[in-house]
């Protein structure tokens, strides 16, 4: 799984991150999660292999991609 993209969302309690990465064998695909804030790499890691799946539609128009 290779991460493209990512974009995060802040609060107090740490930021939830959607990523957007590319899978060996479905595509492209969008996870959202929470995340602690302190290293974004990691955090994106995270996100992408524990988050839940986000909708494809509402992370193209997220991300801009047409």
């Amino acid at each position: 799984m290779k991460i493209l993209d990512k974009t995060w969302f802040t609060n107090r309690d740490g930021c939830t991150g959607i990523v957007r990465v590319e899978t060996d064998y479905d595509g492209i695909k969008y996870f959202i999660g929470h995340a602690h804030g302190d290293d974004e790499d990691y955090d994106a890691e995270y996100v992408a292999e524990w988050g839940s799946t986000f909708p494809t539609y509402a992370g193209d128009a997220l991300f801009g991609i047409r």
